[in-house]
């Protein structure tokens, strides 16, 4: 990001951390007779500099309480701007239409923040519980094997950085290998964006390698596995067992074939621009189940009817109401399970187990999900 971007996107968040500020001080000096304001700009501006510093530093680490701290302020700044704005149009129209006092508006503000306070708690723990979704895939297919069911354990959108950190991590490998998968499926943006997040990367390549499914863990990148810090990310894989597949088609023990995708749109470099599998999906053996690894919904009119199950993420289901409204208008499918007319391809897109930008979720899930695959 150039240096003009920083500087406009800083100046409209202390200008928002001013609006929301003058709002609440209002409400401490009249209820509380609160006598230092300048004690209070001063806290606001230190929290709204932490924002600053871990949203536009993408190839630097601010450190574990900076970070954390900086993006659960983002959270709450951005709901109260979202609600002061609102009650303030609210109560400029129902001013016109009956005469109101200095002291209803007041009341309006503090019904506003105490709103805000509760919908920014219940979303930051909603944020954090990780719930399991189960599916169930017919493929009209038979394996080499003569396996009958196989399970898939998909996870997309970890975002692995300040918030979803190391421990939270270990949390989501505990629970995908409390699921027993055949094999573990990882649909992009394993990081956010920024590989010197991580405050300790060999916990990260420790619990990657934990991960344990009969037939391995394979991964495709999302929109935030990319970047200045890319190379990074991409080591760090490396010294890992997971099998990285970029716009690359793998055999699974003559069992199924796995193709996994670059980004159609990623923010920043992954080395190279996305290839078309169309080739190698023709080469490859027809007999077995395709399963496709591809981050972005978005793409899955590219496939035909030779590829039986397409996993993805990247919507995180709007991650908070009312955004949900927004991608389920904008994706054929921004969640769950989906077949066209009951022809190939199925489709299943999670939410994700991670959250981006504001640290919460309210009517969305952070989900792990299983996925049980009938074959012929």
């Amino acid at each position: 990001m150039n240096k003009i971007a920083v500087l406009i996107i800083s100046l409209l968040l202390f200008l928002s951390s001013y609006y929301v500020g003058s709002k609440i001080l209002t409400l401490l000096e009249k209820f509380l007779k609160f006598k230092w304001p300048v004690l209070f700009w001063m806290i606001f501006s230190l929290l709204t500099l932490s924002t600053c510093l871990t949203f536009l530093l993408f190839d630097k680490n601010v450190g574990a309480f900076v970070g954390k701290l900086g993006s659960y302020w983002f959270a709450f700044l951005l709901t109260a701007l979202v609600v002061f704005g609102l009650t303030g149009v609210f109560y400029r129209i129902a001013s016109k239409l009956m005469p109101l006092s200095d002291q209803n508006e007041t009341l309006i503000t503090l019904g506003a923040l105490l709103f805000i306070l509760l919908f920014i708690g219940y979303g930051f723990w909603q944020g954090q519980a990780i719930k399991t979704a189960h599916y169930q895939v017919n493929i009209d297919k038979r394996a080499k094997s003569d396996k009958k069911n196989l399970r898939a354990v998909l996870i997309s959108d970890v975002h692995l950085g300040y918030i979803n950190d190391e421990k939270k991590f270990e949390k989501i490998v505990t629970k995908i290998n409390a699921l027993h998968p055949d094999i573990v499926l990882i649909s992009g943006d394993l990081f956010d964006g920024n590989y010197e997040a991580l405050q300790e990367p060999q916990k990260i390549i420790k619990e990657l390698n934990r991960l344990n499914a009969n037939y391995g863990t394979y991964l495709c990148w999302g929109n935030h596995d990319a970047g200045e810090t890319f190379k990074k990310m991409k080591a760090l894989v490396a010294k890992t067992d997971i099998t990285l597949l970029e716009d690359e088609i793998a055999i699974v023990e003559d069992t199924f074939l796995i193709a996994g995708r670059k980004d159609s749109r990623p923010i920043g470099s992954q080395d190279g621009k996305r290839q078309s599998i169309e080739k190698q999906l023709k080469a490859a053996r027809e007999d077995l189940p395709v399963i496709i690894l591809d981050h972005q919904p978005s793409t899955i009119n590219e496939y035909g009817g030779n590829v039986d199950l397409i996993v993805s993420g990247h919507t995180h289901q709007g991650q908070v109401f009312p955004f949900n409204l927004v991608t389920n208008a904008y994706f054929t499918v921004d969640y769950g399970y989906y077949r066209k007319e009951n022809v190939a391809p199925q489709v299943v897109v999670s939410s994700g187990v991670g959250v981006w930008g504001p640290p919460m979720r309210v009517g969305t899930q952070s989900e792990i999900v299983a996925i049980d695959i009938k074959l012929k």
